[in-house]
Parts: structure tokens; sequence; C-alpha cells
């Protein structure tokens, strides 16, 4: 990715606000005025580290805070069903094959392959069908932090178990993917403004740690 000089210019970051899409659309406030000055920019935002169904479930020091990206596409302001190309041809968003960092080609993007939950939960738990499954079990009941039928997510906050899930999925992805890094750089997010303001401690859903740590694993 290569943002515009003209965000460069006035924010002196690599990287712009960021932007929550639903459906397709842009949902944040003020989010065509950004595109219409600085151009289909790659937004950034840091999300909470302890608290919320997004988090990083680990203690600081040692925990980096997660990342979310935003990537505008065509026609930011308007829903997947609503994209026609009379839009895109007025706002093409910023996907491109060559990144040069004009208002319309500020990233790329490909498929580096997947690790479905399928697949790791068979090696923890009874399988079942879907059916079965729904009828009777549960994946995660955040307000006991174990599941039922599948026991992958238990001790959901709990460091160690966060880390031995990370190295599973890192497993089956070398596995899946022998010819591909497990692993790739992470972009620095060098943008704040667009942050929850309470983002260190508070921002988020679910329960916090606090909560989770006084359960016995």
């Amino acid at each position: 990715m290569q943002n515009t000089c003209d965000l460069y210019t006035d924010k002196k970051s690599q990287f712009g606000p960021y932007s929550a899409f639903d459906n397709g659309a842009c949902g944040v406030e003020g989010c065509a005025d950004v595109y219409k000055k600085y151009g289909s920019v790659v937004g950034c935002q840091h999300i909470p580290y302890n608290t919320g169904i997004f988090a990083a479930y680990c203690e600081q020091p040692g925990c980096g805070y997660p990342q979310w990206y935003s990537l505008p596409g065509p026609c930011t302001g308007k829903s997947f069903n609503e994209k026609n190309d009379q839009c895109k041809i007025a706002d093409p968003g910023g996907f491109c094959e060559e990144v040069t960092g004009e208002r319309d080609c500020t990233y790329n993007v490909e498929d580096a392959g997947e690790v479905y939950l399928d697949e790791l939960y068979k090696t923890v738990t009874k399988w079942f069908t879907w059916d079965q499954f729904c009828e009777t079990q549960i994946e995660y009941n955040n307000k006991t932090d174990y599941g039922i039928g599948v026991n992958w997510w238990d001790g959901i906050y709990n460091p160690a178990k966060c880390r031995d899930r990370y190295n599973k999925v890192i497993a089956k992805f070398k596995e899946k993917y022998p010819e591909k890094p497990p692993h790739l750089t992470e972009p620095r997010c060098d943008f704040y403004e667009s942050d929850p303001k309470d983002y260190f401690t508070m921002t988020g859903s679910g329960f916090s740690r606090t909560f989770a740590h006084r359960k016995m694993y």
C-alpha cells in the first residue's frame, strides 16, 4: 500500500483515518469527505488489548496492540447491491495492480490462504454435523468461559491457552501451504485521530480480563 501525498502533507502519517464498511458502504460520519480530500486512502485504527471480543487476550508488556485496517473499494458510499458501473467510474476506490500512491491506486491485495475453524475443531472435540451441533452444542459461552461440544475457546482470556490456539492455527497453515510464509510483518499504524479515545483500557464488548481471571482453568 502507498497512500497519497495529500494525506502525508496534511497529517504526516502513512495511514489515514479508519472507516468501518457495512455491506460494502462506509458508515463512518465524514468518511466521504476524507476520500474526497485525500483520495482512497488506506486507514487504520488501534483497538483495545484487554477488553472486547476482538482484543488480543494477553498481558502488557509484551502484547502487540491489535489493529484494524480499512481498504476503500469502489462506490464507498453505496452498499453492494447499489454499486453500478456509473458510480465505479466516479469513485473507483483504491485497489490497483501496480500501486502508485495516486488517489485511485493506493493498495493491492491477494489471497494468502485460509484456515477454517472446522479444521481446528476436529482436533479437539467429537465432530458433529451442523444440524446436530446447533441443536445440542455451543462453541463458546462468555458467561461460563467454555463451550459445549467444542473446547477450542475454553479459557479465552488465558494467555497460555491463547498462545496454544495461535500455534495450532500457524501449524495448520504451514500444513496446508508449505510454500508460503506463516508470518508477515505487521505494518505500524501511525494514525490515532480515529481511535476510540479510551482504547487503551475501556472500549470493547464482552467481559473484561478481570472477570475472566476469576475463573479456574
